[in-house]
């Protein structure tokens, strides 16, 4: 039950770091900043031997790719319901309420999916350290980007 509602805070949280930069714009040279970052950052979190490295970041770098799709899938409607006056049927909200938990349902099945091949790679302590390092992560880089606009 714990282990399920801190995937569901790191789900909320990385969505609201992502949407911090959907509303913004980051161009590609942002992305890949905050990608090289990010495996910088687990991997010294880790602590993985070059041998769990070679079998781990494939699975990974497409659990991200993957996880990115559907966010921007969940980005999209949220978008479309901020820019919208409100005018939705109630058939238009309930397709949209529909979608979003689907969105939500998408992302919970990639996690359970990869989390069963990020064990066959990687000790269940190492996998346990990469959702801590992971949520660690999306708290410093959402520490960053509060500086970043107090400085505004």
């Amino acid at each position: 039950m714990k282990f399920s509602k801190f995937l569901i805070l790191t789900s909320f949280i990385f969505a609201l770091v992502v949407n911090v930069y959907a509303e913004r714009g980051p161009s590609p040279q942002d992305i890949e900043k905050f990608k090289a970052k990010k495996v910088s950052f687990l991997t010294e979190k880790l602590e993985i031997t070059p041998e769990e490295a070679q079998a781990f970041w494939p699975y990974y770098n497409q659990f991200d790719k993957e996880m990115w799709e559907t966010q921007t899938k969940r980005r999209e409607i949220e978008k479309k319901v901020r820019d919208s006056n409100g005018d939705f049927s109630d058939k238009e909200i309930i397709k949209l309420t529909e979608d979003l938990v689907q969105t939500v349902y998408d992302e919970a099945k990639l996690r359970d999916e990869y989390n069963k091949k990020f064990l066959k790679v990687l000790k269940p302590q190492k996998v346990l350290r990469l959702y801590q390092a992971e949520h660690q992560f999306r708290m410093e880089m959402l520490h960053q980007y509060r500086n970043s606009r107090k400085k505004d």
